[in-house]
């Protein structure tokens, strides 16, 4: 599921929480196989929420 998830995120125009985006974009730039670079996407993603939910919980 997440990897359909950075699909569809990287398949659309640059989103305003560019975060993941463009570390996708990043990975890509760096010479990662596509599929490789989305899966690092998920793994930003996750720090990220991770991080982020949290905050809420301190």
């Amino acid at each position: 599921i997440g990897f359909e998830v950075m699909r569809m995120l990287k398949s659309h125009k640059e989103p305003e929480d560019n975060a993941v985006y463009n570390y996708i974009l990043k990975k890509e730039a760096e010479g990662k196989n596509k599929k490789l670079s989305k899966i690092a996407g998920l793994n930003k993603f996750l720090r990220i929420y991770y991080v982020r939910v949290m905050e809420v919980y301190q």
